[in-house]
């Protein structure tokens, strides 16, 4: 035993994996083979402080292993050298198990007579620490980055590219981020595993993304794409992509090798531009009352084909200082009244409807003067966000819309030719009120005929007998509604009205008196109802008089003609001029016969016709007819 030494040594203190390691136990000095030596190597595990008996190489040229590593027979071969009993022991596929503190332990041995064994030394080798290394990782991941502007509803695409990898075995677990301005760090999306599982992120979850990811990866491997279908404004942000690869340990266990982020993609995601336009010409309409009116609300452009428009009319009406709402159509098609139609007879006189995409038509039914105003529309779009949830994305005004409501011109004409009527006692007497011209077919009229009689001049000065020469007396009245006033006393029985057409009515007066004889006229008044069925007075016009004159049952000539002022001057006083110039041209006429005749009388003894001047009698009141009288001269 003198000199017995043992000596551990290795050529590769550091290995890597799967790669192979010796350690060699050389014993001093070197006996020869027939003398008993045992060599066990033994093991400290990394991170540990105890050591275990590894493998053996028994005296006798036996082997035997250690009970806690057992796996390493698979890949360990112990060699003894026969010359100079050194041990070596080859360790293949390292792995972490095999990282470690080693040493050797020899010992020597004498065989005793009655086959006993005596050890007669034994010696520890030095520590030999083996490192086992993990791969140099030649993972690389794309850096690049790039923005991406897009309307939302668009998919959002996102690459991932590993330009190199450590081992073509690699396997890769993809870890998808996205940052946004308010948020300190990025927040998981998705996470897919080396082993290919699926992991939903908090951000995933939060903002209902799983029903919008999909993930592919490329049949190379160093391509992984993650799509955001249907991308909505708030997915906007940076994104990025971490990369871990693993690789298969000796032991057949995954583990992680490297990890690398990518690059950022900036991500902006924005609502569709506003394309919304409505017609901003301003129009002025004018209508009568009772007539329709149709407003028109045209869109001209509008953002998305599949959006959906609310409209809603407003009006300023003269004497209100803000704007009221009359009717809106909901982008449900639902129809709304505003306060004012609500509150007056507007609502049952209103039809909005729409004949085609984009053109809105709000209709006035029976239109009134209350109903002018300064009309628009408001037109919101709607669209439709990748959640299923509808949102406003736009609104415009049209152009203004004067309406004036007006009631018709008023074209009343009643006929206002005057005429006389001589009638008999106890006979009757029609008053016709004929209307040439009326402004609407739909008017009404009220007619009332008047008794126009002198005053009596007793009581009254001269001055109030100037301005009211005249007493007027109510014969009767017939309203609108064909509702007659009472009949005056005098009048009572004795009227017969008709209405031979729409524009002609007549009174008849029966039993005509001395009492009835004057100026009679009528006064036409034009009714027109409102679209509320409310009537009023358009317009009213006065006829001519007509001047009836009733005689007595035993009248004359002589009172016909005194009673009737025209007939009077016809009979009585036009003539006397054309009586007196007939009577001077006789007259001269004769004159000049006469000197003739004494020229001739002075020679022939022919007596002259002398002629006397007519004797005009003349009665200066109208008891008796003027009278007029011719006397025939003498002959001298």
């Amino acid at each position: 035993e003198a000199g017995f030494a043992v000596t551990a040594i290795s050529r590769t203190p550091g290995v890597t994996y799967n790669e192979s390691f010796d350690l060699q136990c050389i014993i001093k000095p070197h006996y020869p083979s027939w003398v008993p030596v045992s060599v066990t190597w033994r093991f400290q595990p990394a991170g540990s402080t105890e050591f275990h008996d590894l493998v053996t190489f028994t005296r006798d040229g036996g082997v035997q292993w250690g009970d806690r590593y057992a796996g390493f027979r698979t890949r360990t071969a112990i060699e003894k050298v026969e010359s100079s009993n050194n041990v070596r022991l080859s360790i293949s596929r390292a792995s972490d198990t095999e990282a470690g503190k080693y040493q050797c332990v020899a010992e020597l041995w004498r065989k005793n007579y009655n086959s006993s064994w005596t050890r007669l030394a034994d010696r520890t080798s030095n520590l030999l620490e083996i490192r086992v290394l993990r791969p140099v990782t030649k993972l690389q991941v794309s850096k690049s980055k790039r923005s991406i502007t897009l309307v939302e509803n668009r998919p959002i695409p996102l690459n991932c590219s590993v330009k190199s990898q450590t081992s073509p075995d690699s396997h890769f677990a993809v870890l998808w981020y996205v940052h946004k301005p308010s948020d300190a760090d990025g927040k998981l999306i998705l996470k897919t595993t080396h082993s290919s599982a699926f992991e939903y992120g908090t951000y995933a979850e939060e903002e209902g993304l799983r029903g919008r990811l999909q993930f592919e990866r490329s049949a190379s491997g160093g391509l992984f794409s993650l799509t955001v279908q249907r991308a909505e404004v708030r997915d906007s942000g940076s994104y990025y992509c971490h990369v871990e690869e693993w690789l298969l340990s000796p032991n057949h266990a995954w583990y992680k090798l490297a990890e690398e982020v990518s690059g950022r993609t900036e991500v902006t995601v924005k609502q569709p531009d506003n394309r919304l336009k409505v017609n901003q010409t301003h129009k002025n309409i004018t209508v009568l009352e009772n007539q329709w009116v149709t407003l028109e609300c045209q869109v001209s452009s509008r953002t998305s084909p599949s959006s959906q428009l609310s409209v809603e009319w407003y009006v300023w009406r003269p004497g209100h200082p803000e704007k009221e709402a009359v009717a809106q159509l909901s982008r449900q098609s639902t129809l709304r009244y505003g306060d004012l139609a609500v509150l007056g007879d507007l609502r049952s006189r209103l039809h909005l409807e729409s004949p085609s995409p984009g053109l809105y038509l709000l209709s006035i039914q029976n239109a009134t003067v209350r109903d002018s105003g300064a009309y628009d529309c408001r037109v919101e779009e709607w669209l439709l966000d990748p959640s299923d949830r509808w949102y406003k994305r736009a609104e415009d005004l049209s152009g203004l819309i004067t309406l004036t409501v007006k009631q018709p011109d008023p074209t009343l004409q009643v006929d206002t030719a005057t005429a006389n009527l001589t009638v008999q006692e106890k006979e009757s007497f029609p008053l016709d009120c004929s209307i040439l011209s009326r402004s609407s077919p739909e008017s009404h009229f009220a007619v009332t005929w008047y008794n126009l009689r002198a005053k009596e001049a007793g009581g009254r000065t001269e001055e109030e007998e100037e301005e009211e020469e005249e007493e007027r007396e109510a014969v009767l009245s017939v309203g609108p509604d064909a509702v007659f006033s009472p009949e005056a006393g005098r009048w009572e029985g004795r009227l017969r009205f008709q209405r031979l057409s729409a524009v002609l009515f007549r009174l008849t007066v029966l039993q005509a008196g001395g009492a009835d004889t004057g100026n009679y006229s009528c006064r036409v008044e034009e009714w027109l109802a409102d679209p509320n069925g409310v009537w009023y007075r358009l317009a009213e016009e006065e006829s001519g008089t007509v001047a009836v004159h009733v005689q007595d049952a035993g009248s004359t000539l002589q009172s016909v003609i005194c009673s009737n002022d025209a007939l009077f001057y016809f009979v009585f006083f036009y003539p006397f001029p054309i009586f007196g110039i007939l009577i001077i041209t006789i007259l001269l006429v004769r004159f000049k016969s006469r000197n003739s005749s004494k020229n001739s009388e002075g020679k022939n003894g022919v007596p002259l016709l002398w002629i006397k001047e007519p004797h005009l009698n003349y009665s200066p009141t109208c008891l008796e007819p003027p009278v007029l009288s011719i006397h025939p001269g003498t002959i001298d």
